[in-house]
């Protein structure tokens, strides 16, 4: 692997131009299936992020975002664990728990099929966006920049 500078993510937002700089942003992904996750995390580093942490249980998911406090967490919908929590409970315990993370942090739900149930639910959790598996490198990067711009809007450069 070699080690290059980040690359700065754009986004045209009303005709200008804008970057977001990532460096030092620390990414969450929590996604059970291991192939999956490995997938996620290698598009993540490609698109120009710092490396993300990684998870396969809410279990370990709350336990690295106590000790890291990351930028962003990416979660898969279907999680299941010797806790019996879903990508919807450990949403909640984000959105309810500030003593784990701030309140605030922007999370990332993906879901098998668009329509598939607690859609609603998710939504009613702040949840930032959706993404339909399989995720094509470009609408994770287009999501990505969204929810980050939005959350950070210091880091955004408008080329003013």
């Amino acid at each position: 692997m070699s080690m290059t500078a980040p690359r700065k993510l754009t986004r045209v937002m009303d005709g200008l131009f804008a970057r977001f700089d990532y460096t030092g942003l620390l990414v969450l992904v929590v996604e059970p299936d291991p192939e999956s996750r490995a997938a996620l995390v290698r598009a993540l580093v490609e698109l120009g992020l710092p490396q993300p942490r990684e998870a396969a249980t809410s279990a370990e998911a709350l336990a690295q975002a106590a000790e890291l406090e990351p930028a962003l967490v990416i979660c898969d919908k279907q999680l299941e664990g010797p806790d019996g929590t879903d990508g919807l409970e450990l949403l909640f315990r984000i959105r309810a728990d500030s003593t784990t993370l701030p309140p605030n942090v922007p999370v990332l739900l993906l879901a098998g099929e668009a329509g598939s149930p607690g859609v609603m639910e998710a939504k009613r959790l702040a949840v930032d966006g959706f993404l339909v598996k399989p995720v094509p490198a470009k609408r994770l990067e287009a999501r990505i920049n969204a929810v980050m711009m939005r959350r950070f809007p210091e880091r955004v450069d408008w080329g003013r």
